[in-house]
């Protein structure tokens, strides 16, 4: 007949992997529906918008070239901005 292994290692072992697994599991839930959720960034989007702007990849060695979209898109904004007024100032003094 088989005999009960009364050693609580293995016990022990399996119960540490299961609460890691269910832990690491939880908290990707939290942070991905919890409170600061909205701070969350969708990289693959924002790569793929990079590379649409030609910015995506530099291709010269000596250039840092992490730039994030948010700076990309605040850049784009204050120049369509300037391009605005420039372009009333103009029709204005055309008139």
């Amino acid at each position: 007949m088989l005999e009960a292994n009364s050693d609580p290692t293995l016990l022990f072992v399996l119960g540490s992997i299961g609460l890691l697994l269910f832990g690491a599991i939880g908290y990707g839930i939290y942070t991905t529906v919890g409170p600061k959720s909205g701070e969350l960034r969708d990289t693959i989007k924002e790569h793929a918008r990079m590379h649409e702007l030609g910015i995506a990849h530099g291709h010269n060695k000596g250039e840092a070239n992490h730039i994030h979209l948010k700076e990309v898109l605040k850049k784009e904004d204050k120049t369509s901005n300037v391009n605005k007024v420039i372009n009333e100032n103009q029709s204005q003094s055309i008139k």
